[in-house]
C-alpha cells in the first residue's frame, strides 16, 4: 500500500492506446444527448405482470447505476492519485455523470410502467469498498478489474440484451442509449490494462489473476436467473426489454466466452481455467 508520505510524479502523459486520440478529439468530450421518445410510452398496451417485471427490472437498473456513481468517482480520484496517464484519468471522470444518467433513465421508464413514481432505497454500506484507505497501484489494478473491466463488460452486455429483445420504442431507445455509454467504461478498464501490464513484476500479476480467478469462477451462478414472466405475459416482458433466465445465461455465456476470458488470457491472468472451473448452475 502506499505510503501517505509518498509523492507521485504528474506529468503529462497518454497510454498510447485508442484513448489517447478520442482525448484529443475535442469532439469527443461532447458526447450527444440520446434523444428517448418519452411521451411515446403507452403501459395500456401490457399486462400487469409484465409491467411488474419492468419495474422490478428499472429499480435494479438504477440501484446499480447510482452505486456506480460513487465507485467509479473513486476510480477517478485514484488515477489521479497515482500519476494515471491523463486520457484515462480524463475517461474516468465522465462516468459518474454517465451513471448518474443512467439511473435518472432507469427510474423514468420504471416509473412509466408503474404509473407512478418510482424511487430506489441504498443502504449507506452498498457504497463501502474492499479497498478502503490510500489507494496505491495494486488496490488500483484490482479497482479496474473489478469495476471497469469485469462489471462493465458485463453490464454492457446484459443491458445491450434487454436492447435487442425490446420492441417498445422508448425501452428500446433508453436501453440502446445505456449501451453506448456502457462500452466507453469498459473500454476504460482494457486501455488501463493496455498500459499497466508491461509494468508489472510477477507478484503483481499473480495477485491480479488471483482475483480474476475468484471473480471468473463465481459469474454463472451470480447471474443465473432472470427474471421469467408467468405464461401470457412472456411476449410483453420481452417488448419492455426484460431478460429472461433463459436469454440472460445465454448472453453471460457468450460474453465470458467471446470477450472476457480471452481479453483476460490475453493479459496473462490464466481466466479460461478459472472458467472451466466455474460454480455451475444457480444458487
Amino acid at each position: 500500500m502506499q505510503a501517505k508520505s509518498a509523492k507521485v510524479e504528474i506529468r503529462r502523459a497518454l497510454t498510447g492506446t485508442p484513448l489517447s486520440r478520442q482525448y484529443q478529439r475535442e469532439r469527443f468530450l461532447r458526447r450527444r444527448a440520446p434523444v428517448i421518445p418519452w411521451d411515446r410510452f403507452d403501459a395500456s398496451g401490457y399486462p400487469a405482470a409484465a409491467l411488474a417485471l419492468a419495474v422490478d427490472a428499472g429499480r435494479a437498473l438504477a440501484t446499480g447505476e447510482y452505486g456506480a456513481v460513487d465507485a467509479f468517482a473513486r476510480v477517478a480520484s485514484a488515477l489521479a492519485r497515482n500519476g494515471a496517464p491523463f486520457d484515462l484519468v480524463s475517461a474516468a471522470t465522465r462516468i459518474p455523470s454517465d451513471e448518474l444518467r443512467h439511473t435518472e433513465y432507469a427510474l423514468r421508464l420504471a416509473s412509466l410502467c408503474a404509473g407512478q413514481d418510482v424511487s430506489i432505497e441504498m443502504q449507506q454500506s452498498a457504497f463501502d469498498m474492499p479497498w478502503g484507505g490510500a489507494v496505491g497501484m495494486e488496490e488500483l489494478d484490482l479497482m479496474m478489474l473489478q469495476l471497469s473491466t469485469i462489471s462493465e463488460t458485463l453490464a454492457a452486455a446484459l443491458i445491450d440484451a434487454c436492447r435487442e429483445r425490446a420492441t417498445d420504442p422508448v425501452a428500446r431507445a433508453m436501453y440502446g442509449a445505456i449501451t453506448r455509454d456502457e462500452v466507453h467504461h469498459l473500454r476504460l478498464g482494457w486501455y488501463y490494462f493496455a498500459w499497466r501490464e508491461p509494468q508489472w513484476t510477477q507478484a503483481e500479476r499473480q495477485r491480479v489473476a488471483d482475483a480474476a480467478g475468484l471473480t471468473v469462477a463465481g459469474i454463472e451462478r451470480q447471474f443465473y436467473n432472470g427474471r421469467d414472466a408467468p405464461r401470457g405475459s412472456k411476449k410483453a416482458a420481452k417488448a419492455l426489454g426484460v431478460l429472461d433466465s433463459v436469454g440472460q445465461r445465454a448472453t453471460i455465456r457468450r460474453v465470458m466466452e467471446q470477450e472476457l476470458v480471452p481479453g483476460l488470457d490475453a493479459l496473462g491472468l490464466g481466466a479460461s481455467h478459472a472458467w472451466r472451473l466455474r460454480a455451475r448452475g444457480g444458487a
